[in-house]
């Protein structure tokens, strides 16, 4: 196999007019999704801590920090807005591997913006990466590896694809870019629920430009690293990367076939199908928290693992943990931004129905290589009556899908967190017709906000 050669000559041959129209309308929405949640998640503290190291390295101001108020090198921000883009977990996903295509928006918006590139040129690249990144889920979807976090690995090498595309590095370029990347990636799972999951995005990001810009310096690494012996998919995966995903890049579009989930509501998305559940209940038969019993929640052992938290200690943890969410949906009537506090995860009445909730795992629910992760709710009232309801695909998904006018409330919902409202309804005017800007620059001017107090 020549995996790494086969991604090379597909990057190097993509060109904007080649792709198509319904490809690049869910590149526009993807972007204006990740825009939007890394705006927001500039007011997180992990955002807000790696902006401040930034700051002190003095670095050459070329590239924006998203809603930080300040410049830096392309390297940095690619860094930092990476983090800020995965803070709230609110970023969309893929049909497997949760977000894999994560670093790429971050990567080319900081590369792109030191090159004045234009909005077709960040489109191209963000098509070369996400199909990168995407048939190389396909091609490893039947590892049993699963403690390695996707946006770190694969996201890191679908980063390095779509910057190389935007330096116009020939093929034997990027098959260099493609085999650093794949000495720079990492990421485990076991630190969900702690800052260090949005730094996954945030150093698969800064990958993608860093070792795209080696490239093109002449840097050198093995043309065939991620299907060598003891290579990337070797060494991450235990497999050899499947050819035929491959065989498909610029034949099949996975933006097209597959699509992008995008996220209703800030938190694991392995929670969502759950959520989706116990929402319905309560608005179809005015369910409250003190009228239920227990609500009892069947899932995967993939889905147990990572929504770990039983009583959350944190508003990161919060996150995670399946009957918190559940109580705040019961609660709130939905799951928003302002639940993931340190003090909000306290709430002595959410602690009080917490209790009554219970995650197990049911070995007979299987998850789909189509994207579907099913899980089965049960609610018992106190009265004895009981709903039930099994869910495979969450609200979000191309199964079922969520509205454009959803899509861009959610975006100025998050994006109104830190920009005046004129600038917002500016962002959104841009990225509507991407295609049409000839320099991203005045669009990052207007993404830097100020810097958070």
């Amino acid at each position: 196999m020549d995996v790494t050669a086969k991604i090379a000559r597909f990057v190097a041959g993509i060109r904007y007019g080649a792709i198509p129209p319904e490809a690049l309308a869910t590149a526009k929405i993807a972007v204006l999704d990740c825009l939007g949640v890394a705006l927001a998640g500039s007011r997180e503290e992990c955002a807000k801590i790696s902006a401040q190291i930034a700051r002190q390295e003095h670095a050459k101001q070329e590239t924006t920090v998203f809603g930080q108020g300040f410049r830096t090198s392309a390297l940095q921000a690619a860094f930092v807005n990476g983090i800020a883009a995965h803070a709230l977990d609110f970023d969309h996903s893929f049909t497997l591997m949760g977000q894999p295509s994560a670093p790429i928006i971050p990567a080319i918006f900081s590369l792109g913006e030191s090159l004045g590139a234009g909005g077709r040129q960040i489109l191209e690249a963000y098509v070369a990466g996400f199909e990168t990144a995407a048939k190389l889920v396909f091609a490893l979807r039947d590892t049993a590896q699963d403690g390695w976090h996707a946006p770190s690995t694969l996201g890191s090498i679908g980063a390095a694809a779509a910057c190389a595309k935007l330096l116009r590095l020939d093929s034997s370029q990027i098959e260099m870019a493609l085999g650093v990347t794949a000495s720079m990636t990492g990421g485990v799972v076991c630190n969900f629920g702690t800052m260090s999951k949005p730094l996954h995005v945030g150093l698969g990001a800064r990958n993608g430009v860093l070792a795209a810009k080696l490239a093109q310096s002449g840097y050198t690494a093995n043309p065939r690293a991620i299907e060598a012996s003891n290579g990337f998919c070797d060494a991450f995966y235990h497999i050899p990367p499947g050819d035929g995903p491959v065989e498909e890049l610029g034949k099949s579009y996975a933006l097209i076939t597959d699509g992008i989930r995008i996220k209703p509501y800030p938190c694991g998305g392995l929670a969502h199908q759950a959520i989706d559940a116990v929402l319905d209940f309560r608005a179809e038969h005015g369910v409250m928290a003190e009228s239920v019993d227990s609500i009892n929640v069947d899932v995967t052992q993939h889905v147990y693992n990572r929504i770990a938290f039983r009583v959350p200690e944190t508003g990161i943890q919060g996150k995670f943990s399946m009957s918190y969410l559940l109580a705040r949906a019961i609660i709130d009537g939905k799951i928003s931004l302002d639940m993931f506090t340190d003090a909000a995860v306290r709430d002595p009445h959410v602690l009080k129905l917490l209790e009554r909730i219970h995650l197990s795992v049911d070995k007979s629910l299987k998850a789909s290589n189509e994207g579907g992760r099913p899980c089965r709710v049960t609610l018992r009232l106190r009265n004895g009556q009981t709903y039930a309801r099994e869910v495979e695909h969450a609200k979000g998904s191309p199964e079922v899908p969520i509205t454009g006018v959803e899509i861009e409330a959610k975006f100025t919902d998050c994006a109104g967190r830190v920009l005046r409202q004129s600038s917002t309804r500016r962002v959104l005017e841009i990225i509507r017709n991407l295609e049409a800007l000839e320099d991203i620059r005045p669009l990052c001017k207007l993404l830097m906000g100020r810097k958070p107090t």
